[in-house]
């Protein structure tokens, strides 16, 4: 039984009432701009993740380069879509609700967001406010956060309802004990620029070579240099680590160096490590990896998600990927394609399985995206 074998997104984002059923080993999502395939990724993200309020914050960051990221609470906000049927002029008032079944614990997970106006003495970015305003307590918005799921106990049919509930002003910034964080199945997404975050992929290389998967990672950049021999971590003193590559050509060279092809397939091999035995989704698969490429490097992904029985999730404008995907995977791999479109006021998924995809794509040539 995989992961999740269906999941519903009853209230996400802009996102209402869309069912994904009979999910695959691997998983495409194709379909217009602003169709909602990125936030189908995010509710995923959330519900594997259904009371970690640091992992929800990551997620609504996802979408942002950090320099511009939204506050914090507005980030979050916007990832309730606002309960209507309450007359709430000043008060934002919103409501996630994401449900699925599988070989997961998670039945149900539930978020709650409402905004708030508290006193707070504290301005954790401004000292000299704090010392020339210490007895003036001022008026800032914030909000109260309820997070909860439904948990499928095992061997009966008994449920348990869990929940974390979260207090936050405009002026706090969110410092979660890790302790307390509840992540119930390993889940990590690619964003088409998570690949230029040097620091990550430094912490994810480690992990990967302390389980000895450094070679696997090293021939699958052989796939777009083949003169590649090896990576290396190193540090100058006083200077932060960054990731090396030892080059036939052109010796230890910076990571930085190499162009995004490389980068992105670094990234995506360190990540996969880090989520051995769960998710990993992937927004826009094909991002800064050349089209003659592509078929290896997809083939490379599907075989280490089954050898670490992690299930995948993707989206992608590219007719190119979806046939690259096709020529990369055997008859026993388990390939869906869901495509998402407008029926009158509700978005809906076609599902596309992989045998009637590739008579689609091989035998008739059909645009399948749209």
């Amino acid at each position: 039984m995989k992961h999740l074998e269906n999941i519903t997104i009853h209230r996400f984002r802009g996102l209402r009432d869309l069912t994904l059923q009979d999910l695959g080993e691997i998983n495409l999502l194709v379909g217009v701009n602003n169709s909602g395939k990125t936030s189908v990724l995010e509710a995923i993200s959330t519900y594997c993740c259904p009371l970690d309020l640091l992992a929800w914050l990551n997620t609504a960051w996802q979408r942002e380069i950090k320099s511009s990221r939204k506050p914090q609470l507005e980030a979050l906000k916007w990832l309730f879509p606002q309960n209507k049927d309450i007359n709430q002029i000043d008060f934002y008032l919103g409501e996630t609700y994401v449900s699925g079944e599988g070989n997961f614990a998670v039945k149900e997970s539930r978020g709650f967001y409402q905004e708030i106006e508290a006193l707070s003495l504290e301005n954790p970015t401004t000292e000299e406010y704090l010392f020339d305003n210490l007895d003036f307590p001022q008026t800032v918005r914030g909000a109260k956060i309820n997070l909860e799921a439904i948990l499928k106990k095992s061997n009966n049919d008994l449920e348990e309802k869990i929940s974390e509930s979260f207090s936050i002003l405009s002026n706090e910034r969110l410092i979660i004990n890790r302790k307390k964080r509840s992540s119930l199945l390993s889940i990590d997404i690619i964003t088409p620029v998570s690949h230029r975050i040097e620091q990550l992929e430094v912490r994810l290389l480690s992990e990967a070579t302390l389980q000895g998967l450094k070679l696997e990672i090293i021939k699958l950049l052989q796939v777009i240099d083949e003169e590649i021999i090896d990576l290396q971590i190193l540090t100058k003193m006083g200077d932060r680590a960054h990731i090396y590559i030892q080059h036939k050509k052109l010796g230890f060279s910076p990571l930085s160096a190499f162009g995004d092809g490389v980068r992105r397939l670094l990234f995506m091999a360190v990540t996969l490590v880090n989520v051995r035995g769960g998710i990993l989704l992937i927004d826009e698969l094909e991002t800064s990896i050349h089209t003659e490429a592509l078929s290896k490097s997809f083939a490379w992904l599907v075989k280490s998600c089954k050898l670490m029985n992690v299930q995948l999730f993707a989206t992608t404008h590219s007719l190119e990927a979806i046939d690259a995907m096709l020529d990369a995977i055997d008859s026993e791999t388990d390939l869906v394609l869901y495509r998402l479109e407008q029926k009158e006021s509700q978005m809906k998924a076609v599902r596309l399985e992989r045998d009637r995809l590739k008579r689609l794509r091989e035998d008739l040539g059909l645009e399948v995206r749209v």
